[in-house]
This record gives structure tokens, C-alpha cells and sequence, in this order.
């Protein structure tokens, strides 16, 4: 017999054994040495990806989204103060000095445009406060909080809150440490200036600031989750073995699954992202199940009177096939990921399945060959009585049994469409991070949190001047108008109307477009040599005057809203003619939502391919069709349960529970694959009815499946000490569904056995004696 033959093996050259393990993890985790932090949410996407690309596309042509912000907000409520005004003429200044800034837009700088006689003058809104009266102040304030492109951007319609922007253009080589240059250089600076205007608050937002608070996430997950996890998998194996040394040797053995499979990963270059960053925790609860499995049935030899050699060989020939299935299926529900469209979650799924691979090897090998020279006797398991005995509870009520878990399914299969596909990237974030909360005061108070950009071609060179362009801007605008959730939009038209105002004496009813191409031409010309520098139009038109930007703010909107959004905005393309293959629409939220959606069905494909893949390996294990079938129930109820208990919990389905349903189909299936393989060694070799099969397993493996859930689910809690939301929900979902499968594999699993293979115990109720594990 192979399970046997390898123990032997494993026992008689302990010392090899630990080498070789030891040496091989070693080798892999060579990897991680010259590891680098993603700081990039675009890491979060595949360089393929269209939407991303489209992006890319428009930043080229025109100029780069990424920035920071710094948002003020004085303690009077009211921006226009003279002393508010000096702060932001401060901040203005120090925006230019900001490495690779490109743009600076304030109240300060805001283009104030008049004309004087026959000329145009262009000025600051507020360049310098102490040269204005009190009146102009008035005027100016009126001004900028009604003003479009202005009011909800640089300042609320209320006047209590502003907003500096600084546009950047990181290099592309090194835009994580570029990223992380600029707001240690931004923090630094406020600081200071904090001291200088002590009545007014300044907080930092903005697409860069968001993107570096990643590497920040990994390093703080590095010094919490990992340690919280290995300090309760201490304290749970400590409660349950009763056994210092046995503890230790059980760590040992996860700490080379780590390193194996972490390392294996980061062989290939890819950076530590903070989904990937959660792994070794995973790996710790993994590989404590293989674990506890051989300690439980080690310690239950030594009480049968085994010495230890025999023990562990006992241990290892038993959990053999089992911890080989169970680390194999649990492994092709995390490769499965690679389904995945973005490629951390890809990384995360294959480090977790190599080091999910090698700790089923260390824990048959490693695990008891160190044990062996350790003084451990795992003396704790044995105060936990057999469970066999609930078999004859269970007998007599199965059908009630039956009927209440399709009862249960049925309740939490009408509340599944209760969940519905939604995230943002600001809300990848916990609300106690500072950047989540002034990003979510930005969104709530100044502007929304979503931006959408077209590019939209004209018909020759120079085309954008032409009355035919500007009215489609104009016909655009008004559509985008017409969503509730529309915040502001900035265009060449606002520009242009402007101007034409200007040049009429700034009558109000002169606020439309110029009659002609030429009157518009020269208007622009005129407007671009008065421009002081770094306040070109560069940002709204391309460098021929073929294409011209449109710049929309939303506040927030739903995954599927923002593509319903994206649909209407396509219709509205084609039916105005326009070439939809140059016309661009480009958004890193739009680049999310997509993305989700892809992720989720992409995942569904890959939750059924590891579905397909782990039914025919049980069916191969068992050698039964009716088993590996039968094995089948306890493998989807509980997704299913999870998926309605969420529902009502949270009914967000984001990034973290959208890989949550298709790893935890491999964890449950472990409990599945430890109880039949006991029932049927019952049925098998020891030649047991089906009856009493049934009650061995309970007795063999009852408090082993008891032990790893409370112990996965006690272990997965580290995960919601995560600032990184997806790293939550994804320890949150697997908490509910392993418990979920746990109470489907102990009571309706041997209830199915029962009614499927017989139900009859043979013997005189009490006669019979239970055959020795």
C-alpha cells in the first residue's frame, strides 16, 4: 500500500526528510529577495485591458489624470477671506515646485477673463488678494461660485471649501517611487503651512495619494495580519494539542509552505500588492489543517498505546490520501484565480496553491519527521469525546433533518438577489485611513468621485472651431445634464461662450457660441497669447485642433450604472455620426467597473472549471460515482448559503467576495473529502455495515473537522484587521461559508449516507463495539 510504504519511508530517514524540505522552500524563497510594493492601482489591471488602454490613450493626447489635491477649508466658512485667499496663493506656488507637476488649477491661477476697450485682458481670478477692494472680492466670489468649470471643482457653490489641483506627469519607469516622492514631499510642506494658518484645515486627496497609501497597506498587513494570524493559530493549537513542541513543529511546517510558495511567486518579477500581501496568512491557516489532522490522529495512536514511530506512521498512512486531496482540491480552487482579470488576485491564487501543495507535502513528511525528535505527545486531543454518537440522534429525525436544510437553502436562495456587482477603488480603502476620509469629504462636499473623459474628433484640422463642433459639444452637455447624478463638465465650449460674452461687452445674452469658424479662431488665438505659463489649453484640445477633450464629474455611481452610462454615452456617438473608433471615452472608473464585470464572470468560469476538475478527482479518489456525486451536496450548499447570508450582511459583491465564493470552494471540500475517506476506509477495510461506517467517521474525524473550522474561521478573523477592503470581505465570506460547510458535513452529510447507502444498524442497539481508529 503507497500511504503505508511512504510513511515508513518518511519515518526511517527523518533527518533527509527535514533536509530536503528545508532545502527546497530555501531555494523558492530566494524569490522574495529583491520583492518590490505595487503603489500603481493600474497593477490592478492587465496591460491588455481596452478600458485601461483607452485611458492611456487620452493622457498622451492630451495630458495625464493623476494628481494630488489639497483641499481647504477655513474655520470662518468662507473661502473668500483674506486670509483663506493667501493660503491658497500659497498653496498655488508650492504646486509648481511639487516634482513632476505639470499643472497647477486654483482659485488663485483660475483664468478671470474682461475685456478692456478692444482688448482682452486675461488675468488671475485672485493673483494677489491685497490689490483687490473688498467689492472686488464680492464680485470675484460671485463669480467663482457660479461659474461652471469652476463652482463644484475649485470651490463649492457654498464658498466654504476650495480645492488645489496639481496635474502630474510621473515618469512611467518608476511611477510607484515617483508616486511616493510627491506626497512625502506634499506632507512635509503642509506641515509647515498648517503652522502658518492655523484657522484654516488642510487635507490631502487625490488619485496619487490614493495609489501610495497601497505600499502603506501591504507594510502595515505585513506587521498585523501575519502576526495575528500566526499568534492565534499559536494560541488555538496551544488549546488543543496542550503541546509546546507540537505547536512549534506545526508553525515550522507552515513557515516553509510560506516560503515556498510566496517565493515560487515572486521568482517571476511581479510586485507584492496588498492582495497578494495576505497570503502567507492564508497559507498559515491551510497548512495548520493538514496539521492538526496528522496531530489529532498521532495523538489518538499514543492513547491507544502505540510508541511514537508507530504513531506518527499510523497518522501519516491514515491522512495520507486524505491531506493529498484535500491539498489538491483546495489548490485548483485557488489557481483558479488565474481565471482572474486582474492579475494580483492571479498572483495571490498561485502562491496560495504552490504553498497550499507544499505544505500538503511537509505536513506527511516534514511535519512528522521533526515531531519524531521533539519531546511532543499532543496530549490535549484526547479530552474531546467521540462524536459517533449524534448518528443515532441524527437516525430517527432525518427527514426532519432533510426538510430543514432545504428549508434553510430555499430562505437563503431568496435572498441572493439581494447582492449586486459594486465597487470603487476609493472604497477599496477602510474609512479609519485618512485618505479614505478626505477622499469621501472631497466626494461629499467639493465633487464627485467619478470622472469620465471623451475625446471627440472633428472633421479636419482645425475642425474644433466650427459652430457644427461647438453646438455637439453644447448638445453633449445637455445630455450629460440630464443625469441626476451629473456634478460638473468642462470643455473648449465653456471656454468659447465665455469668450464670446467677453468680446460683447459680457452681456449675458452674447453667452453662446461664435456665429463663424473664423470669428472662434480668433478668439482662441487672442485667448492663448494673453495664457500666462503652465495654463494652456493643452489639457482640453490636441496639438492640430482636430480633437477636443470633454472632462465629466459624477457623483457616485454603481459598477452597472457607470456602464449603463458608458451605453448611453456610445449611443449618443453614433447617433450624432461620429467615428466611435476615434472618438475615445476614457475612465479609471470606467476601467474598474469593467473590469469587475469581467472578474466576476471570468471567476464563474473558473469557480466551474475547479468545480468540474475537483468532482472528477473525487470521483477518481472514492473510485464511486454515487460518492463523488454524493460529495457534491456538501460542496455547493454552502456557497450558496454564504451567498444569501451576504446578501442581507452586506450585499456588495466587490473584489474580495467575488474570489471569496471560488477559494472557498476548495477549503469546503476538505471536510468532505476527510469524512467519506474515513467512512469509506470504514466500509472498506474494516468491513463495517454502512450504519456504523458512518458513526467511525464521526468518531475518527468529527473533532479533527470541528478543530480546523474553528481554527480557520478564529484565523481568517486576522484578514478584517486589514485596512484593504477586499481583504475584509474575502475574510469575512470565508468565515461564514467554512462554518456553513462544517454544519453541512456533521449533520446532513451522514443523514444523505444514511438514506442513500441504508440506515439499519445490524447489531442490537449498544452491543456493538466502535472498530478502533
Amino acid at each position: 500500500m503507497l500511504a503505508k510504504r511512504w510513511a515508513e519511508l518518511v519515518m526511517n530517514f527523518p533527518k533527509a526528510n527535514i533536509f530536503l524540505v528545508v532545502l527546497v522552500a530555501v531555494i523558492l524563497g530566494a524569490g522574495a529577495k529583491d520583492a518590490e510594493f505595487s503603489a500603481n492601482q493600474r497593477d490592478f489591471f492587465k496591460s491588455t485591458d481596452q478600458h485601461l488602454n483607452d485611458l492611456i490613450k487620452l493622457e498622451n493626447e492630451y495630458a495625464s489624470d493623476k494628481n494630488i489635491m489639497v483641499i481647504v477649508e477655513p474655520s470662518a466658512k468662507d473661502v473668500f477671506t483674506r486670509n483663506t485667499l493667501r493660503a491658497i496663493q500659497a498653496l498655488t506656488e508650492f504646486g509648481w515646485q511639487i516634482p513632476y507637476s505639470q499643472r497647477v488649477e486654483s482659485l488663485s491661477n483660475h483664468l478671470y477673463t474682461r475685456v478692456d476697450g478692444d482688448e482682452l485682458m486675461v488675468e488671475y481670478l485672485v493673483s494677489d488678494e491685497s490689490t483687490l477692494s473688498d467689492q472686488d472680492l464680492a464680485e470675484r466670489r460671485q463669480y467663482a461660485t457660479g461659474k461652471v468649470g469652476v463652482k463644484d471643482y475649485l470651490i463649492t457653490p457654498a464658498g466654504d471649501i476650495a480645492l488645489v489641483v496639481v496635474a502630474l506627469n510621473l515618469p512611467q519607469d518608476k511611477e510607484g517611487q515617483a508616486a511616493v516622492e510627491v506626497v512625502d514631499y506634499v506632507k512635509e510642506h503642509i506641515k509647515a503651512i498648517r503652522a502658518q494658518y492655523p484657522d484654516v484645515h488642510f487635507r490631502i486627496a487625490g488619485q496619487v495619494a490614493v495609489e501610495v497609501t497601497l505600499p502603506e497597506i501591504v507594510e502595515t498587513d505585513g506587521r498585523t495580519i501575519f502576526p495575528i494570524a500566526l499568534v492565534l493559530v499559536f494560541l488555538f493549537l496551544t488549546f488543543v494539542l496542550r503541546d509546546l513542541m507540537g505547536n512549534l513543529a506545526c508553525i515550522a511546517t507552515a513557515l516553509v509552505s510560506i516560503l515556498a510558495g510566496m517565493g515560487a511567486v515572486l521568482w517571476s518579477g511581479v510586485k507584492v500588492s496588498p492582495i497578494l500581501a495576505n497570503t502567507p496568512a492564508i497559507i498559515v491557516i491551510l497548512a495548520m489543517a493538514d496539521c492538526i489532522h496528522v496531530m489529532v490522529n498521532y495523538a489518538q495512536g499514543l492513547a491507544q498505546g502505540l510508541d511514537k514511530k508507530q504513531a506518527l506512521i499510523k497518522s501519516i498512512e491514515v491522512n495520507f490520501s486524505p491531506i493529498i486531496f484535500t491539498s489538491l482540491t483546495t489548490a485548483i480552487s485557488f489557481f483558479a484565480l488565474n481565471f482572474s482579470e486582474s492579475p494580483p488576485f492571479a498572483h495571490m491564487g498561485t502562491a496560495a496553491g504552490i504553498g497550499i501543495l507544499y505544505a500538503m507535502l511537509a505536513s506527511i513528511s516534514f511535519l512528522p519527521a521533526l515531531v519524531y525528535y521533539l519531546p511532543s505527545k499532543a496530549s490535549g486531543v484526547t479530552v474531546f469525546p467521540p462524536m459517533g454518537g449524534l448518528i443515532r440522534f441524527y437516525q430517527p429525525h432525518a427527514n426532519k433533518i432533510i426538510a430543514g436544510f432545504v428549508a434553510v437553502m430555499v430562505l437563503l436562495g431568496s435572498l441572493v438577489p439581494l447582492n449586486r456587482l459594486d465597487d470603487n477603488f476609493v472604497e477599496f480603502f477602510d474609512d479609519n485611513l485618512e485618505i479614505r476620509r478626505n477622499m469621501d469629504f472631497l466626494i461629499e462636499r467639493i465633487s464627485g468621485s467619478v470622472v469620465v473623459n471623451l475625446s471627440l474628433p472633428a472633421t479636419s484640422k482645425g475642425g474644433i472651431y466650427d459652430p457644427e463642433y461647438l453646438a455637439l459639444l453644447e448638445d453633449l452637455q445637455n445630455k450629460l445634464q440630464q443625469s441626476p447624478n451629473f456634478r460638473s463638465a468642462t470643455s473648449l465650449l465653456e471656454v468659447m461662450k465665455t469668450l464670446n460674452r467677453n468680446m460683447h461687452q459680457d452681456d449675458p445674452d452674447w453667452y453662446t457660441i461664435p456665429d463663424s469658424r473664423e470669428l472662434a479662431s480668433q478668439y482662441l488665438l487672442m485667448y492663448e497669447m494673453s495664457l500666462p505659463f503652465g495654463q494652456d489649453l493643452n489639457n482640453l484640445v490636441n496639438f492640430d485642433r482636430s480633437e477636443s477633450r470633454v472632462i465629466v464629474i459624477y457623483d457616485q455611481l454603481s459598477d452597472k450604472e457607470l456602464i449603463n452610462l458608458e451605453a448611453q454615452l456610445k449611443l449618443w456617438l453614433q447617433l450624432h455620426e461620429f467615428d466611435t473608433d476615434s472618438a475615445v471615452i476614457g475612465s479609471g472608473n470606467l476601467a474598474f467597473a469593467h473590469m469587475q464585470f469581467t472578474n466576476v464572470n471570468n471567476l464563474s468560469k473558473g469557480f466551474v472549471v475547479a468545480l468540474v476538475f475537483i468532482s472528477f478527482l473525487l470521483i477518481f479518489m472514492f473510485r464511486s460515482w454515487s460518492l463523488g456525486l454524493t460529495s457534491m451536496i456538501p460542496n455547493l450548499f454552502p456557497a450558496a448559503m454564504a451567498f444569501g447570508l451576504w446578501g442581507v450582511i452586506s450585499g456588495k459583491i466587490g473584489f474580495g467576495m467575488s474570489v471569496g465564493i471560488t477559494i472557498t470552494l476548495g477549503i469546503v471540500v476538505d471536510d468532505t473529502i476527510h469524512f467519506l475517506a474515513k467512512y469509506k476506509y470504514g466500509r472498506e477495510q474494516l468491513k463495517l455495515n454502512n450504519y456504523r461506517s458512518v458513526e467511525y467517521a464521526m468518531d475518527t474525524v468529527g473533532v479533527a473537522m470541528i478543530l480546523t473550522t474553528a481554527m480557520m474561521a478564529i484565523t481568517f478573523t486576522s484578514l478584517l484587521f486589514s485596512d484593504f477592503v477586499p481583504n475584509q470581505d474575502l475574510g469575512l465570506i470565508t468565515i461564514i461559508t467554512i462554518i456553513c460547510a462544517v454544519l453541512v458535513d456533521l449533520i446532513l452529510l451522514p443523514v444523505i449516507l444514511l438514506k442513500i447507502f441504508g440506515d439499519q444498524d445490524t447489531e442490537p442497539a449498544g452491543s456493538g463495539q466502535r472498530a478502533a481508529s
